[in-house]
């Protein structure tokens, strides 16, 4: 059986966990392939998370060399970015050309921002809530330049992630933090899909789906649907 190393990065250390225990979930979905994944956090903690995000790109830059250079070095070629803010903080895209060169390789970052891409086009309204505005944010112009007339219905709020990183119950963080109001609200403004636009939140999903009926999306699936295509 072949064996794949990826390095999965996240904002903070219960998040990159997720992400590991994603990739573990879904290796039974490729035939003759096992993945490995690689546990690298950017931050230690979801304040840590916060200033990375808001700091120059200087900084962000130096960070991801250190992550990325030694993995690099040692044969990783494929990093699943699974944080939604992070993605919206930093250009992998063009980071990911950039390493490519420097290293005569391939090398492939899968991020959720590149899934929204593709959903601009398949929707004309939708909701996201996410971890925080800039994240929001992000999603928001993502989707738009691939489709201008998409109406986005956003919503950021960094209290449920603390929620999940102190692992209270899916249902106390639903009602703590007016999640079905949020959800009826994003509805009534005509939104055709719900948007887990933070990695934290399939936490959240089944909950979630008791308390609307918009279909929830969550982007990871799609970034795995890409890293499974490419390593065939």
């Amino acid at each position: 059986m072949k064996e794949t190393r990826v390095a999965v990065l996240a904002g903070t250390p219960v998040d990159t966990a997720m992400g590991v225990e994603y990739i573990k979930n879904k290796n039974s979905d490729v035939e003759g392939q096992c993945l490995l994944p690689l546990y690298e956090p950017v931050a230690e903690s979801c304040d840590a998370q916060l200033g990375f995000q808001y700091s120059d790109d200087d900084a962000k830059l130096a960070v991801m060399d250190n992550i990325f250079d030694p993995l690099i070095e040692d044969g990783v070629r494929d990093f699943f970015i699974y944080c939604n803010s992070l993605s919206g903080s930093f250009d992998f895209d063009s980071y990911a050309v950039k390493k490519s060169l420097e290293t005569g390789g391939d090398v492939r970052i899968y991020t959720p921002l590149q899934v929204y891409r593709g959903l601009g086009a398949a929707y004309d309204r939708l909701g996201v809530i996410a971890a925080n505005n800039l994240s929001a944010h992000a999603i928001e112009e993502t989707l738009t330049g691939s489709h201008p007339g998409i109406y986005v219905i956003g919503s950021g709020n960094m209290a449920i992630v603390s929620d999940i990183e102190e692992g209270l119950d899916p249902a106390e963080i639903c009602e703590k933090r007016g999640l079905a109001e949020v959800a009826a609200y994003m509805k009534a403004c005509g939104a055709e899909a719900l948007i887990l636009g933070c990695t934290h939140f399939p936490y959240l999903k089944e909950e979630l789906a008791k308390l609307t009926d918009l279909p929830l999306i969550d982007p990871a699936d799609k970034m795995y649907e890409a890293l499974t295509d490419a390593i065939r």
